[in-house]
Formats: C-alpha cells, structure tokens, sequence
C-alpha cells in the first residue's frame, strides 16, 4: 500500500494562506484603529465614492490655499519688518540734529554725522533684505540685489555736495539724483526690477501685491535725508555759516518727511497681512466643516476597531499554533 502525504500538505498549505490572510486583517484593524477611518472606502459609503473625493478635493484645495498664505504672510511679516528696521533708523535722529545744529557744536554735529552714517548702512542692508532665494525690495527682478554698497551712495554725494557752491544749487543736484528716472540713484544705486512683484492670489479672490520697492518714495526721502546729515560737513561751508545749516536742515527736513511716509507704508502693508490672516481662519473652519462631513462617511468607531483588532489578534495566535502542529506532523511519530 502507498501512502501518500498530499492531504497533509494541503492542509498545511490552506493553513498558511489563512494565517496570511488574518494578518492582512490584522494590519487593516490596525491601521483603522489608528486613524479612525475605513481602509476601504468603497465599501464604507458603499458604492457613493463620488461624494468623498469631492471632499477630499475640496480638503487638498484648502491646503493648497494655506500654503499660499502661509508664504504669503511670511512675505509681507518680513518686509513690514525690514521697513520698520528703516523707520527705527531715522527714529528721533532729526531732533537729535536739529539740537547739535541750534548749539553749533561740532563735537555733536560730528557725532550725529557718524550716527546718520551707520544708520544708513544698516537701512540699505535691511532693504537688501531676502526670504528664500527671493529679494524682497527688488520688485519683479527677485534674483538681484536691490541696493549697490553704501560707499557707492556716499561717494556720489560727497562729489555733489562739494561740486555745489550753494544750498539751493545742492538740492537741485540730489532731486536730480534721487527722483530723475536717469538720475545716480535710478543708474547706481537701484538694481531692481521697474515692475512690481508678481502678486499672491487668495482663495476669495483677494491679490496680496507685494509692491514695495527700494526705490519707494518714502524709502528714497530716508536715504537721502541720512546722506545729507552724513555728508553735510563735506560741503565745505562752516557748521557755523547759514549755508550749512540750509543744507544740514535738508537732511533733517526729509528724515522726517521719510518717516512720515514709511509709517503710511507700514499701514498699507499691515492691510494685506489683515486680508491673509482672515482668509487663514476662513480656511480653518472650512476645513473643519468639510472634515466633519467627510468624517460622518468614512469615520470607523476606533473602539470597534480595537474590539476587531483583539479578536483577529487571537485567531492569529490559533492559527500559528495550528500551523505548526502541522508542519510537525510525521507518519513515523504513529508507527511503533
């Protein structure tokens, strides 16, 4: 008689696929204990799979519109910022001037020049000011540079200051310089972009423009007020004589018209990010709402889950040890 092994090997083998596929239940459970939802969709909303992935649409949409804003709001946080810097760097240096101008003293006058100097090379950095790879302050050429060195500034005004005998002839040279489209500072100084930024949209439809340039109005009336304060004493008039102080009252005249206008620009900044952070918490209740139904179909109950993932991890168990038991089956344990 022959006997053979096949069934026992059958058996074996149907004991395997079962135990695989417990465990691939197991995992299932598992997985849907954790995040509370159904691995299989389909079956969970039996059949609507239309429904959900408009919802899950509408989701990917809102993250999508919350990165933009997130980016957005960095943007605008860092040049309110850097504006600010710029603001904080001719903040009360005019009175300041005006008092060493009234007392005539040339070691405070002296000081107040320094001063003005360093202040200037710390707003033309700030304005120099990057996020990412992106400059902020050189409009639409965001690859550049918006500002030359400061020595470069400097070195052009001292040449005007002591190639103009009077102050009028001076300030008639630096308006030429300063606000002239083919003047030093449009041909020297900025190197940015002529266009503004590229603008950010919301999701409401709301643009985000990020239009402030370094060669702003506001921002020009700064640099120059400090390059006259720092360069005043170049003009080779007496600090005592009525000339120089004409001109070193220029100086002081446009710090403060500077800035008067970079706290408007401040303001206007301030409104775009008020529009982004409306349009975040817009966006987080959105996102609740739609979780929240999305949820109603395809959330599982977690305790549900847990009691699944119980009762299968017991039935692994059994099926191991079944499985075993037939592997360690020989026809020579029964033979004596």
């Amino acid at each position: 008689m022959v006997i053979s092994a096949l069934p026992d090997l059958l058996a074996f083998q149907r004991q395997v696929r079962l135990t695989g596929d417990l465990k691939a239940q197991l995992a299932r459970a598992s997985h849907e204990a954790v995040t509370g939802r159904y691995d299989d969709i389909t079956a969970a909303v039996n059949g609507a799979v239309g429904e959900t992935l408009l919802l899950q649409k509408a989701l990917d949409d809102i993250d999508q519109d919350t990165r933009i804003n997130a980016l957005s709001s960095a943007r605008l946080s860092l040049i309110s910022t850097s504006v600010h810097s710029v603001r904080d760097a001719v903040d009360g240096l005019a009175a300041q001037g005006l008092v060493a101008l009234t007392t005539g003293d040339s070691f405070s006058l002296d000081t107040v020049a320094v001063q003005a100097e360093a202040n200037l090379r710390s707003a033309m950095a700030v304005l120099n000011t990057s996020h990412g790879n992106r400059r902020l302050f050189a409009g639409d050429a965001t690859d550049k540079l918006p500002l030359a060195t400061t020595d470069i500034l400097l070195a052009d005004l001292g040449a005007i200051l002591t190639g103009s005998p009077t102050p009028a002839a001076v300030a008639i040279a630096l308006d030429t310089y300063f606000n002239d489209p083919a003047g030093g500072f449009a041909t020297n100084i900025y190197q940015g972009g002529s266009a503004d930024a590229a603008p950010a949209y919301l999701a409401d439809g709301s643009r985000i423009q990020f239009g402030v340039r370094a060669d702003n109005q506001a921002i020009r009336d700064t640099l120059r007020g400090l390059s006259i304060m720092a360069l005043a004493g170049q003009s080779g008039h007496s600090i005592t004589s009525s000339s120089f102080k004409d001109i070193f009252k220029q100086g002081t005249n446009l710090v403060e018209t500077g800035n008067n206008a970079l706290i408007k620009l401040e303001a206007s900044i301030g409104v775009f990010q008020g529009l982004v952070e409306d349009s975040t918490a817009r966006q987080s209740e959105e996102r609740l709402t739609i979780n929240i139904a999305l949820n109603s179909m395809i959330e599982r109950d977690q305790y549900d889950a847990a009691a699944e993932l119980k009762r299968l991890e017991t039935q692994v168990e059994s099926s191991y040890l079944i499985t075993a038991r037939l592997a360690s089956l020989h026809l020579s344990n029964f033979l004596r």
